[in-house]
């Protein structure tokens, strides 16, 4: 890739990714920070080096940003609207704005 502004925000918006992901690891010792490093290395001269499309490593880089992204995206809204597992009938009822009818103790047997 050649480099430019949009690529050097790109390659930073990815490691930024990366980083939030790998919290606790050291972050240069994971397979996909190497990965990264290496592509942008790779093809740091020009990105038609292996005779692809002009904008195609380029478009390749946004893509996985784009997905870096959207998982992050989904995570958050995972948590926050993560079910609390099953429901009584009646915490259903109330949810929905229904009331269960009140049943009477069994009458007590008194001989």
């Amino acid at each position: 890739m050649a480099v430019s502004g949009r690529n050097i925000q790109m390659y930073k918006g990815i490691i930024r990714h990366l980083q939030s992901i790998y919290k606790k690891d050291k972050l240069r010792d994971t397979p996909a920070y190497m990965y990264v490093v290496d592509q942008f290395r790779k093809h740091q001269v020009t990105g038609e080096k292996h005779c692809r499309g002009k904008e195609e490593l380029q478009h390749l880089g946004e893509s996985y940003l784009c997905l870096l992204q959207s998982i992050q995206k989904y995570e958050e809204l995972s948590a926050v609207y993560k079910g609390k597992g099953d429901r009584s009938v009646e915490s259903s009822a109330n949810l929905v704005g229904l009331n269960l009818p009140i049943v009477p103790p069994p009458p007590s047997e008194s001989i």
